[in-house]
């Protein structure tokens, strides 16, 4: 059998009906007890047509000759199934594991990835090993972990239960988000599933005032999510209260589920540059069964608007990061752009007695590098560009402002009240990282 890489492999999603469930499979192995244990396991996911046993050699192929002749042993033991397995040795860069398991799958085109956690990690600090945390992060490709008790050989029975078939009872959380949304449609598709279990955390203790209406709120939501995607009768609808990793550990293992399938992203964390939300990463490191984390493929609903005087605290929130800027409903016009609702950038017009300035152009960490920045501006010149625009900008920005309109010009040439916001400068703006700029009117 032969061994083949990355680099001139065909890749396996090819030639396959589209929606056959998980028809392509990549299964990275290090060639350790606990992988050996996964490979044991596989055969309880629905709908393989091929799969693709992957291995990562330290420094590459060419540093460990053995790696072809193991791998190729593994590929026979796991081909007896019937399921074609075609071997892959993967080259790495810069020993970056995860980032070449990521790049595999995304050239073979794989509908999943599996993968063996080990105990020691998991166990004492609560968080994913840092190539299957490195594979989530970076993919976006759904991801199994098969976990293990035990530090050194896993324990021989601890997979045994959920070995013939992980996909018969399984556990969702839920949070009412579009990632649950794509989620349960995820779910509804699943063949073999004889439960399903949605389960939705309050993170209020049960005896706050308001625990029993927002208990009460919860459920009717899961029975509405139930009737809309499911089957009813296979269907269980549950409510707890408090840390939802905990929770959802705690129920996974109190409902003996074969199977934990939660989002990689939570209510607001696919809105943003998080690559992993806190709960997901949470669970799928603690539960002590395998977890399947889904990357929801999402459509980000993005509107840029100016703000309604009342308003106006939303900008100041975003500002509680840039020096604490407050806004002023007699002189300013502020333009927002909302990401899922969420302000994610805001951009200001401010009205002095010889001129219009603008400055508080803002992004918080969490949603910059996605051009949120020059819908704000755009937004902002539309409404306002009928009339000169001054502004002082940041050196490093102005060639940003400069595809907006915006010329370089002298100190001198900006209006007086203007000017003096930066008289602390003393005529030296370049020390102060500033360059004065105008936008001529449309």
């Amino acid at each position: 059998m032969r061994v083949s890489t990355v680099s001139i492999t065909t890749a396996c999603g090819r030639g396959f009906p589209e929606g056959t469930m998980f028809r392509c499979v990549l299964v990275a192995t290090d060639f350790s007890f606990h992988s050996d244990r996964v490979l044991e396991c596989i055969g309880g996911i629905p709908g393989m047509e091929e799969i693709v046993l992957a291995h990562v050699p330290a420094g590459g192929p060419d540093n460990d000759p053995t790696a072809g002749k193991e791998l190729n042993k593994k590929a026979v033991l796991i081909g007896k199934s019937g399921i074609p397995v075609r071997p892959l040795l993967v080259q790495e860069k810069a020993g970056d594991t995860a980032g070449a398991i990521v790049r595999a799958a995304a050239q073979e085109r794989a509908s999943l990835i599996v993968m063996g956690a080990r105990g020691t990690n998991l166990l004492r600090t609560l968080i994913l090993g840092s190539v299957s945390r490195g594979v989530i992060e970076t993919g976006t490709t759904d991801v199994l972990i098969l976990h293990f008790k035990g530090e050194d050989a896993p324990d021989p029975s601890a997979m045994e239960p959920f070995c013939k078939n992980i996909f018969f009872k399984i556990l969702c959380p839920v949070d009412f988000s579009k990632p649950t949304a794509d989620l349960l449609a995820f779910l509804s598709d699943l063949p073999l599933v004889r439960e399903v279990i949605l389960l939705h955390v309050l993170p209020v203790p049960a005896f706050d005032k308001d625990s029993d209406a927002l208990e009460a709120e919860a459920y009717a939501k899961l029975g509405e999510l139930k009737r809309a995607y499911f089957r009813t009768g296979w269907v269980r609808t549950l409510v707890r209260h408090g840390d939802p990793v905990r929770e959802i550990a705690d129920c996974a293992q109190k409902e003996d589920v074969s199977l934990l399938v939660i989002s990689r992203y939570g209510s607001r964390d696919y809105a943003t540059n998080i690559p992993l939300g806190r709960t997901a990463a949470g669970v799928a490191g603690l539960v002590q069964r395998p977890v399947l984390v889904r990357y929801p493929h999402l459509h980000l609903d993005v509107a840029a608007r100016e703000l309604a005087p009342a308003e106006f605290p939303l900008a100041e929130q975003v500002w509680s990061g840039y020096r604490g800027q407050k806004a002023d409903p007699v002189t300013d016009r502020i333009f927002a752009v909302f990401v899922e609702g969420h302000p994610a950038a805001v951009a200001r017009c401010r009205r002095h007695p010889n001129g219009l300035e603008v400055d508080g152009v803002f992004v918080p960490d969490e949603y910059r590098n996605r051009g949120y920045a020059r819908k704000a501006v755009e937004a902002l010149v539309a409404a306002c560009g009928k009339e000169p625009l001054y502004m002082h900008s940041t050196v490093a920005l102005t060639g940003f402002y400069g595809t907006f309109g915006f010329l370089p010009i002298p100190e001198r040439e900006l209006p007086e009240s203007i000017r003096a916001r930066f008289g602390f400068a003393e005529g030296n703006l370049a020390g102060a990282d500033a360059s004065p700029m105008n936008r001529p009117p449309d």
